[in-house]
C-alpha cells in the first residue's frame, strides 16, 4: 500500500500541524498559518474519493477505533475500503504558493523575532526555543485576533537548547547539549527527587551528561547524544501526604540505564540511538537494530522489559544514521543522504537528500500517520494507511498503536497553586 502526498510549493524552514492548521515558517522570519481543513477539501473532485482522503489527512485516529478494527475482519468490508485507497495512492497532490494563499488564517512575524530552533504545539501553546532560551504563547487562536500566535511570548528560561518533545501529558522534555537534559513539568504531580533549576518555574534537571534530543517513552525519557552515550531516564509514580484528604501523587525519578545494558553491548564504539513509546533503537555499521521496551514487563512471568526484535541493514550510499524517529505507521531514520522510512508492513521508502527538516506526530489524534518532510523548494505532507489493517500486537516495526482507555494521572495544572498565569489556557 503506497502512501499519499500533498506537496506544498516554496521555501519553509519549519513546519506545525495542529487542530485543522498548518503552521509554516519561513527563513526570513515570517510565519504563516492556514486552514488546513480547507486546503485538503479542496483536494476532493470526487465524492468516491472523500472517504480515504479525509482519513489520510484529517482525521488519522479514526480507522484505529475498536469498531472499525472488528469491521476489518470482514474480508469484505476490508477490500471495500482498500479499493478506495487504492484509487489515490501514489498520487501528488501539487499546491502553488497561489493556491497556497487562498488558504491563509493569518500571517506575522515569528515571535521574538529570531528563527526557533525547535517547536512544539501542546494545549494550545506553542512552544519554541532559540539561542536567547525556551518561550511559550498562545497559538489556535480564534480568527479574530490579529495575530494567530501571541507576538508576546512569556520566556521560560534562558537556557539555549537544542531540542523539545512534549508528551502526551503536561511535560515537555528539553534538551541542552553539554547541560544536560531537563524537564518542564506542568502537572500538579511535581518530581521530589529532582532539580528545580528555576525557583518560580517547574524545570527540573534530569541528568548532565550530554543530551542532543530525546523523546518520552511511557512514563520515561530516552535521552540521545550524537557524541556520548545514550541513556533511558526512568520514572515511577511514588504516593505522597495527601492534600485535604486527596489521594496526591508524584512522578519521581528512578534510574538511569544507558545504552549500553540495554542493547547488551561492550563496544566503546559510539553509535546514535534513539527511543519512543515501545521501541528502542541503535545505529551500528550498515543499519540499526529494534529492541522492544516492554515498561510493565512482569518478572514473576519470566518476562524481560528488553526484548531484541530484528535489524536492518541500509544502503551503503544513503550514508551513515544521523537521526529517527517513530511513528505508528514505522520507523524514520535520517542518514547523511536521504531520509529513510521502514514501513510496519516492511515496506521500505526512500526520500532523497537534501532535507531541511522533517516531523511526525505519534501523539496527535489525527495527524499521527503523516510524515512532514520540508525539502529545498517545498514541504511533501505523506499519509501512511497501511497500518490500520495490520495486527498491531505482532508488530516489529514502529509504534503498537493500543485502543485502550487512559490510566488516570495527575494532569491539575502546577501554576493552579501558584496564581501564574503562564498555563492558564491549559485543561489540565
Amino acid at each position: 500500500m503506497q502512501p499519499l502526498k500533498i506537496s506544498i510549493k516554496g521555501d519553509y524552514y519549519d513546519c506545525q500541524m495542529y487542530r485543522g492548521r498548518l503552521y509554516l515558517w519561513d527563513f526570513n522570519g515570517g510565519l504563516k498559518v492556514y486552514d488546513w481543513s480547507a486546503i485538503v477539501q479542496s483536494l476532493i473532485k470526487k465524492e468516491t474519493d472523500k472517504i480515504a482522503l479525509t482519513f489520510s489527512f484529517l482525521d488519522g485516529n479514526y480507522l484505529y477505533k475498536t469498531s472499525l478494527i472488528e469491521l476489518f475482519k470482514d474480508i469484505d468490508f476490508k477490500r471495500l475500503l482498500l479499493k478506495k485507497f487504492k484509487r489515490v495512492e501514489s498520487k501528488t497532490y501539487e499546491i502553488t504558493e497561489k493556491k497556497l494563499a487562498k488558504f491563509l488564517i493569518g500571517e506575522q512575524e515569528t515571535p521574538t523575532g529570531i528563527l526557533p530552533t525547535d517547536t512544539e504545539i501542546y494545549s494550545n501553546q506553542l512552544y519554541f526555543i532559540h539561542e536567547k532560551g525556551l518561550f511559550s504563547g498562545s497559538a489556535h487562536r480564534a480568527k479574530s485576533e490579529k495575530y494567530p500566535v501571541s507576538s508576546r511570548p512569556t520566556k521560560l528560561w534562558d537556557c539555549n537548547l537544542l531540542s523539545i518533545k512534549a508528551n502526551k501529558y503536561p511535560q515537555l522534555a528539553l534538551s541542552g547539549g553539554d547541560e544536560g537534559l531537563f524537564e518542564l513539568n506542568t502537572s500538579r504531580a511535581q518530581p521530589k527527587n529532582l532539580k528545580k533549576v528555576e525557583s518560580k518555574k517547574p524545570i527540573y534537571q534530569i541528568s548532565n551528561e550530554h543530551s542532543s534530543f530525546s523523546n518520552y517513552s511511557y512514563l520515561n525519557i530516552y535521552n540521545t547524544s550524537l557524541v556520548k552515550g545514550s541513556f533511558l531516564a526512568t520514572f515511577k509514580w511514588d504516593n505522597i501526604e495527601p492534600i485535604i484528604g486527596k489521594l496526591d501523587i508524584a512522578r519521581n525519578f528512578e534510574s538511569k540505564l544507558t545504552d549500553k545494558t540495554i542493547f547488551n553491548t561492550k563496544s566503546k564504539q559510539h553509535f546514535v540511538s534513539w527511543g519512543i513509546a515501545d521501541k528502542i533503537y541503535k545505529a551500528r555499521n550498515g543499519g540499526f537494530e529494534i529492541i522492544k521496551y516492554n515498561n510493565y514487563a512482569d518478572k514473576e512471568k519470566g518476562e524481560e522489559k528488553f526484548e531484541k526484535l530484528t535489524s536492518f541493514n541500509l544502503q551503503a550510499w544513503k550514508g551513515k544514521v544521523t537521526n529517527g524517529g517513530s511513528a505508528y505507521f514505522g520507523n524514520i531514520v535520517e542518514c547523511e543522504n536521504a531520509l529513510i522510512v521502514i514501513l510496519s508492513d516492511n515496506q521500505v521508502i526512500t526520500i532523497p537528500g537534501p532535507i531541511t527538516r522533517w516531523r511526525v506526530y505519534p501523539r496527535s489524534m489525527n495527524y499521527e500517520n503523516h510524515l512532514h518532510v520540508i525539502l529545498d523548494n517545498s514541504i511533501d505532507i505523506y499519509s501512511f494507511n497501511q497500518d490500520y489493517f495490520l495486527n498491531q500486537e505482532d508488530k516489529t516495526i514502529g509504534i503498537q498503536f493500543r485502543n485502550e482507555k487512559p490510566k488516570w494521572s495527575p494532569r491539575t495544572s502546577y501554576f493552579e497553586d501558584t496564581n501564574e498565569s503562564l498555563f492558564d489556557d491549559l485543561p489540565f
